[in-house]
């Protein structure tokens, strides 16, 4: 219904001069000149039979990324470590003792012990069938599907690095590989058990000898939330410290959602966690599915992880 013989003129004005036109932006511009523009932007926009019809349907070049964690290990600074197959490395796992004697006392025989951690290649690998004609589409081909499998490739990689179990096929990750004693529940979430916990977490590597190196948390950042908005007293405890210098304690961290929110970790340094690769990633193309004309694209990367000093972990639990 229009409110006056005019204003239905002014419409149909506007469809008329609309169609001499043939970009979006401009059919609007005409509508909107001659009146009416919510009913007529609504009839051109929204109904094809009416100038619906003149409107063209534009493919922009730019595919939104998805989304998802953003490989933490490589930047915690872990050791990489290339190998072939299989790896041993040797290490000491005790050492000769010191005794004090008195005159003609003797003194046990002692020596060093030793032991090994072996890396041994685990493959994963990334199967994607992709239509011949998506692989000739900017934004789409083989570019854009190749990068998604290598940041596919690196999440999985990320993933058993921290939690891996060691079952089939999969690695074992750091929750697995740390020492029993390095791990230990929460006395509560009250500020002084907070503080408490996470002195203890530092001082754990210490005592047990552990140099420092390249030390930092890591945590979940739903449990980095927890942390910033802890108040003792009206005081928040960790939150300027975190936003303004980046550090746990004195500490750097690093968060991920790869990590438990149930954990809080730390690691008086990083290069004892030994991130091995057998293989680097390589992409390859097969045209195993020719028949549906469809090219079938493998990612393929074989690696290991190794806690060369267990101690140098320690992990709280909520």
């Amino acid at each position: 219904m229009y409110a006056s013989v005019a204003n239905f003129g002014a419409f149909t004005k506007g469809v008329v001069a609309a169609s001499r036109r043939t970009g979006a932006l401009e059919q609007i511009d005409a509508m909107k000149r001659f009146g009416n523009a919510d009913v007529q932007k609504a009839v051109q926009l929204t109904q094809f039979d009416s100038a619906g019809v003149l409107v063209p349907i534009q493919q922009s070049g730019e595919v939104i990324e998805f989304l998802r964690p953003e490989a933490a290990l490589l930047k915690l600074g872990v050791r990489a470590q290339a190998f072939k197959g299989e790896l041993h490395m040797g290490t000491q796992t005790e050492a000769s003792v010191f005794k004090w004697i008195g005159e003609g006392g003797t003194v046990p025989k002692s020596a060093p012990k030793y032991g090994k951690i072996v890396l041994k290649a685990h493959k994963g690998m990334v199967l994607t069938d992709i239509s011949n004609d998506l692989l000739h589409t900017p934004g789409v081909g083989d570019a854009g599907v190749g990068e998604d499998l290598r940041a596919t490739v690196a999440d999985g990689l990320d993933d058993a690095g921290f939690n891996g179990d060691g079952t089939g096929g999969t690695p074992k990750g750091l929750f697995v590989q740390l020492d029993s004693a390095h791990s230990f529940a929460n006395t509560g979430t009250t500020p002084a058990a907070y503080l408490a916990d996470i002195d203890k977490a530092v001082e754990l590597p210490l005592t047990a000898h552990v140099r420092m190196g390249a030390t930092a948390w890591v945590l979940h950042p739903t449990r980095a939330t927890a942390l910033m908005q802890l108040k003792d007293s009206g005081l928040f405890i960790f939150r300027q410290e975190m936003l303004d210098n980046g550090t746990i304690r004195g500490f750097p961290f690093v968060l991920t959602t790869r990590v438990p929110v149930t954990r809080i970790t730390f690691c008086a340094d990083w290069r004892q966690f030994i991130y091995g690769i057998d293989e680097e990633l390589s992409l390859s193309k097969h045209d195993t599915r020719a028949e549906y004309d469809e090219t079938t694209i493998r990612a393929i990367v074989k690696a290991d992880f190794k806690l060369r000093q267990p101690k140098a972990f320690s992990s709280i639990t909520y």
